[in-house]
C-alpha cells in the first residue's frame, strides 16, 4: 500500500509543482514510510509515497515507461498471471513489481485492463502523448482517492488532508454532514467538505485540456452473473472452500511479512484457517481483547490460536485507551464516526507494525458479501410480517433476531419490539430498504443541528438521493439483494473500509488484505440463492457449513457478535465530559463550528451528570461519538500544520517538460 498525489493543469511553474507536490506527500506519509518520489511534467505532476511489498528493490513509483507514468496505491494479486500474459505479447519487464505489470496492461488494453486485475487498488496514469490523465479505483474502494478544483487546478490525493499542505480549505458542508449523520456516509461521490470529492468505487476519471472530467463506470455490482453458479447447496459449499482458498493463496503474496487479524469470529478464524494450510512457516496473528467483559472474544481467539501454527499477539484495550486515542483516529479517519470501535484497530496496527509485520488479512466484508448484517434478518421478518399480518410466530421470530443482546431475551420486551417494527411495514420495500431502521435511530441527530442546516430535509429528499445511486435493472433483484447493493455502498466503502480498515492500518504503514472482496467472490455469492445465504434467520449459513468441519463448533454456532467498543463511556469520568468530548463540546467550541445547537449538546451532557450506567442504548452512544468526533473534524481541518517534505528517502525526481 502506499499513498499517492497528483496535480493537474494551473498556471505553475515545474518548481513549484514539485514542491506542492512534496508538501502534500509530507501530509500523508504515514501511507508510504519506505520511500517517495514525484515526476513533474509541463502541465501535471504525479506524487508518490511507498509501503514496499512487493519487489522491495525496485518497483519505486512514479514509474516512467516512455510516455506513460503511472503512481499507485495497492495491490493487483494476479500480476504473476497477468504478466505471462504480456509477455506473450511482447512486453518485457525491467522490475519483478505489480506497479510495472498494471503500467503496461494500461499501455496493452487501456481501460478494459480494469476488469483483469484482481486487487484493491487506486491509481494516476498521465499518458504524456495524448496530454490525457486517468484516474480510477477498485470495484469496491478499498482504497481512497479524492479529487478538488482548486485556482485552476484539479488536485488528487489518497487522503483528503493532503489538500491542506497546499492551501486548500477543508471545509465542512452542513448538508453533507448531515447526509452522513443519518446514513453513516454520503452518497455517490460526495464527502463530508465542500467541493472535495471522491472518485466512486469501479470508476474512472479521464481529464483531458480544458474539457469537463469525463466519468466512465467500469464496474457496478451484480450487473454480470458468473457462468457457474452452483446446482445445489452441497456444491456451493464446496464453491465457496475453493473461491477463498484461491482468494488467501492470492492475498499471500508478498515480499515481507504477512500476518492476520483474528478477532474470534467465524470470519477471521475462515480466513486464519485457510491461511494456517496455505503456509509452512510460522506467522502472526493479531488479536484486540477488551477489559469489559461485554465486548471481549479473547476466549474463542485463544481457542482458534491453539489449533494453528501461529504466534498470537493481543493488544487489550480500556476506556482510558479510547479516550486517549480518539483524536488521532478522527485525524487519519477524516470523517464523523459513530462509534469507538476504529481505535483499537488504530492501536492492534501500530502493535503490527513494532512486531515488524507489514500485511495483515483480515475477515473483512464477510458480513456485507455472505449476509450477517442484522438488517438482513430484519427485512426478512418485515415481509414475512407483511405477507402473514396474523401469524403467531411473530415473538418466537423477536427473540431471534439479537441472539448476542442479553435485554432482549426478556419476553417483556417483546411487546415495545413489536410496535417498533411495525411501524417499518409500510417502508421496508421502499428505496431504503434495510436502511430505514439505521436512519430511523440516527434522525435522533437532527434536533442537534442548528435548524437551518436540517430546513427542507424530508423522506422524499432522502428517498431520491437514493434512487439515483441504485443502477436500472436493479428491480429484478431480491429484497435482500438490494439490501446488499445498498450495505455496500453506504456502509462498506465510506464507512467501514475507511474509518476501520484503510485509514487505521496504513496510518501506521500496514497494508491490509480482504479476501471476502475478492471479486470473484463477491459476485458469485450476489447471484446465490437468497435461502443459500440466510434461510430462516440464520446469517452467513453458506460460510458456517462450509467450514462447520473444521473449526470449533463454538465459533460456528456462536450468535454473531458484532465487533464493538466502548462508546459513550470513555468521554464521561465523574458525571463529566472528559479529555476531548470536555475540549470539544463547550458552548464556546460547538458555537465556533457553527454546525451544533449549544444548548442541545449541553442538555446531553448534563444527562450523565449521575454517571453512566451499566447499560446505554444505540442512540446515545451513536450521538456521543457523533457530536465529538464532527467537532474533532471540523478543529482538525481549520488547524494549519507546517508543511513538509517526507522524511524517508527519495527514490524518483524526474522533470520532464517537453
Amino acid at each position: 500500500m502506499c499513498g499517492i498525489t497528483a496535480i493537474y493543469g494551473g498556471d505553475m511553474l515545474p518548481g513549484e509543482r514539485r514542491e506542492r507536490l512534496g508538501a502534500m506527500l509530507g501530509e500523508i506519509e504515514h501511507r508510504g514510510p519506505d520511500a517517495w518520489g514525484t515526476f513533474v511534467g509541463r502541465d501535471v505532476g504525479l506524487g508518490h509515497v511507498r509501503l514496499s511489498i512487493v519487489d522491495v528493490g525496485a518497483g519505486h513509483q512514479p514509474l516512467v515507461l516512455g510516455d506513460d507514468i503511472l503512481t499507485y496505491n495497492g495491490e493487483v494479486f494476479n500480476h504473476p498471471e497477468l504478466r505471462a500474459e504480456l509477455e506473450a505479447k511482447g512486453e518485457r519487464f525491467a522490475t519483478r513489481s505489480d506497479t510495472e505489470v498494471l503500467l503496461r496492461a494500461l499501455r496493452v488494453w487501456g481501460l478494459d485492463a480494469l476488469p483483469r486485475l484482481n486487487g484493491q487498488f487506486a491509481f494516476i496514469w498521465w499518458n504524456k502523448a495524448a496530454r490525457r490523465l486517468v484516474a480510477a479505483r477498485d470495484r469496491y474502494g478499498v482504497r481512497p482517492l479524492f479529487h478538488v478544483a482548486h485556482a485552476g487546478a484539479t488536485y488528487f490525493a489518497s487522503e483528503m488532508k493532503a489538500f491542506d499542505a497546499v492551501g486548500i480549505p477543508r471545509e465542512l458542508d452542513a448538508a453533507d454532514v448531515v447526509e452522513l449523520g443519518l446514513l453513516w456516509n454520503n452518497l455517490q461521490d460526495r464527502t463530508p467538505y465542500k467541493g472535495i470529492r471522491a472518485i466512486e468505487a469501479g470508476t474512472s476519471m479521464t481529464l483531458e485540456g480544458r474539457a469537463a472530467p469525463r466519468f466512465t463506470r467500469w464496474h457496478q455490482l451484480g450487473e454480470k452473473c458468473p457462468s457457474e453458479l452452483p446446482s445445489s447447496f452441497e456444491e456451493a459449499k464446496a464453491m465457496l472452500r475453493d473461491k477463498l482458498s484461491r482468494a488467501v493463496s492470492f492475498r499471500l503474496r508478498s515480499d515481507v511479512p504477512v500476518g492476520n487479524y483474528l478477532s474470534g469470529g467465524i470470519d477471521s478464524s475462515v480466513i486464519t484457517l485457510l491461511t494456517d494450510r496455505l503456509r509452512t512457516d510460522r506467522y502472526r496473528t493479531f488479536s484486540i481483547a477488551f477489559r469489559d467483559a461485554a465486548f471481549d472474544e479473547s476466549r474463542f481467539q485463544r481457542m482458534m490460536n491453539e489449533r494453528l501454527h501461529a504466534d498470537g499477539l493481543t493488544v487489550t484495550i480500556d476506556d482510558e485507551s479510547i479516550e486517549a486515542n480518539f483524536e488521532r483516529s478522527v485525524f487519519h479517519a477524516e470523517r464523523p464516526l459513530f462509534r469507538t470501535a476504529p481505535v483499537p484497530l488504530y492501536l492492534l496496527a501500530r502493535e503490527v507494525r513494532a512486531s515488524g509485520v507489514r500485511v495483515v488479512l483480515t475477515g473483512e466484508a464477510a458480513d456485507e458479501v455472505l449476509w450477517g448484517y442484522d438488517s438482513y434478518k430484519e427485512l426478512k421478518l418485515l415481509r414475512f410480517w407483511a405477507k402473514y399480518p396474523k401469524s403467531t410466530l411473530r415473538p418466537q421470530l423477536i427473540r431471534k433476531l439479537y441472539p448476542h443482546l442479553e435485554r432482549y431475551r426478556d419476553s417483556k420486551n417483546f411487546g415495545l419490539m413489536r410496535m417498533f417494527y411495525e411501524g417499518f411495514l409500510g417502508t421496508y420495500d421502499n428505496a431504503l430498504l434495510g436502511l430505514n431502521m439505521r436512519v430511523h435511530n440516527n434522525r435522533a441527530l437532527l434536533s442537534y443541528f442548528k435548524p437551518e442546516h436540517t430546513a427542507g430535509l424530508d423522506d422524499a429528499w432522502l428517498l431520491a438521493r437514493l434512487r439515483a445511486a441504485v443502477p436500472p435493472g436493479s428491480e429484478a433483484w431480491s429484497l435482500l439483494q438490494r439490501n446488499q447493493f445498498l450495505e455496500m455502498r453506504t456502509l462498506l466503502d465510506g464507512y467501514l473500509l475507511s474509518s476501520q480498515a484503510d485509514r487505521m492500518s496504513l496510518a501506521h504503514g500496514v497494508e491490509g488484505r480482504y479476501p471476502f472482496l475478492d471479486h470473484e467472490i463477491v459476485e458469485w455469492a450476489f447471484h446465490l440463492p437468497d435461502h443459500y445465504k440466510l434461510p430462516r434467520l440464520s446469517q452467513k449459513h453458506l460460510l458456517r457449513e462450509a467450514f462447520r468441519a473444521e473449526l470449533p463448533a463454538e465459533i460456528v454456532d456462536r450468535p454473531k457478535q458484532p465487533y464493538q467498543a466502548p462508546d459513550l463511556r470513555p468521554f464521561i469520568r465523574a458525571g463529566a465530559p472528559t479529555g476531548v468530548a470536555r475540549d470539544h463540546l463547550t458552548p464556546d467550541a460547538v458555537k465556533r463550528v457553527g454546525l451544533f445547537e449549544p444548548r442541545m449538546v449541553q442538555r446531553f451532557l448534563e444527562k450523565w451528570k449521575r454517571g453512566v450506567p451499566e447499560q446505554v442504548g444505540y442512540r446515545d452512544n451513536m450521538l456521543m461519538c457523533f457530536l465529538v468526533s464532527t467537532q474533532l473534524v471540523a478543529h482538525q481541518a481549520a488547524t494549519r500544520r507546517d508543511p513538509h517534505t517526507p522524511r524517508s528517502r527519495r527514490t524518483i525526481d524526474v522533470e520532464d517538460v517537453t
